[in-house]
């Protein structure tokens, strides 16, 4: 710490303990964190003020700044928040000091996932899929409550139908009150009389859904779609979770993709690439292309069809077609066909450049 305790804390040197304690209690309170979220300058506030009461509280580290008139005892805030971190710490004052929200804190359900398999067309142009899934919802029967219809709820004894108790403990700032959620009913302040026997008390059950997803072209493995609010009821009165549909896998058929390009190899003989030759593909669509190999086609030169390969996922246009032509060697040739591969041989056109 830097600077004068004394001054930190706005007290004169003959300060009693209890106005030490009083001053330390009132700025502690104006520069915590909680209070100014997202403020370093009242976070380091609030640390130096923590530690000049730790020196101040502390009549030998007291007495000894006032001899001296040097801080080199600095405080280490893990003892002083008794092995606490800071988190802990702050978490400890707010309980302390009250300046939490006080009202009840619902969670929210889990999410539902779903897995799915896409075909070429659906994930390269995208499509509208249904899905049907499972999730927990409120029960039917009582209507969320967990009691039975016919008997119906009653005020918890353990709150007196506040739904929050409050605990007490003793710190070195006195005794501070801490208030939670009553553990007998949630913090609804009601219990019910007889429980549901639909759903045994729990509020839920198991509900089977559908609905529509639009899955936009362009998606691949690993990707996922969140459908707000599709997902569990929790049993608590908080919100449901989400519906998480999850691309397992895309069935690419006979190609590659290559970012948002699809590679497709294709064999030809060498005549093929050495006259050319009019071949037919498949396509993203799903039809069948005829094009066109043009005389003196290398192998692998690849041939590139602008945008005919995968929509882009976030913006506009689509990627390439790439063919890619492989040309084959027959294993066994006939005594006709060897010798007119053994003529061309003296062709300097044939020969290895």
């Amino acid at each position: 710490m830097s600077g004068n305790p004394y001054e930190i804390l706005g007290v004169p040197h003959d300060a009693d303990s209890d106005a030490v304690k009083k001053a330390y209690r009132k700025l502690a309170l104006q520069y915590h964190p909680d209070r100014n979220p997202g403020d370093h300058r009242a976070e380091e506030r609030f640390k130096e003020i923590t530690q000049a009461y730790e020196i101040l509280s502390d009549p030998r580290k007291r007495e000894a700044f006032d001899r001296t008139g040097s801080a080199d005892g600095t405080p280490d805030m893990s003892s002083f928040f008794g092995g606490f971190g800071m988190e802990d710490a702050l978490r400890a004052f707010q309980e302390m000091f009250g300046f939490s929200s006080g009202g009840r804190r619902s969670s929210s359900g889990d999410d539902v996932v779903m897995d799915v398999v896409l075909d070429l067309e659906e994930a390269g142009l995208g499509v509208s899929r249904e899905v049907s899934f499972e999730r927990m919802e409120r029960c039917g029967t009582c209507g969320g409550t967990g009691a039975d219809p016919d008997e119906g709820m009653t005020e918890c004894r353990d709150c007196g139908g506040k739904g929050r108790v409050a605990s007490y403990r003793r710190t070195m700032l006195g005794t501070f009150q801490t208030v939670s959620d009553c553990p007998s009913c949630g913090g609804r302040g009601r219990i019910p009389r007889k429980t549901c026997s639909a759903c045994g008390g729990t509020r839920l059950e198991k509900a089977a859904r559908k609905v529509s997803v639009d899955i936009p072209g362009g998606i691949s493995t690993g990707h996922y779609i969140k459908v707000r609010g599709m997902g569990h009821f929790p049993p608590d009165d908080g919100p449901p979770g989400d519906l998480i549909i999850r691309v397992a896998d895309v069935r690419y058929g006979s190609f590659t993709r290559d970012g948002d390009d699809l590679v497709l190899r294709i064999g030809l003989s060498f005549p093929e690439a050495a006259l050319g030759t009019k071949v037919r593909i498949p396509t993203v669509e799903g039809e069948e292309l005829e094009i066109e190999i043009p005389a003196g086609t290398q192998p692998l030169e690849p041939l590139v069809l602008k945008r005919r390969g995968m929509k882009h996922l976030r913006r506009m246009g689509r990627g390439n077609l790439v063919v890619v032509p492989e040309v084959y060697v027959p294993e066994k040739l006939s005594r006709s066909e060897r010798k007119v591969l053994e003529g061309l041989l003296e062709s300097e056109r044939f020969r290895k450049p």
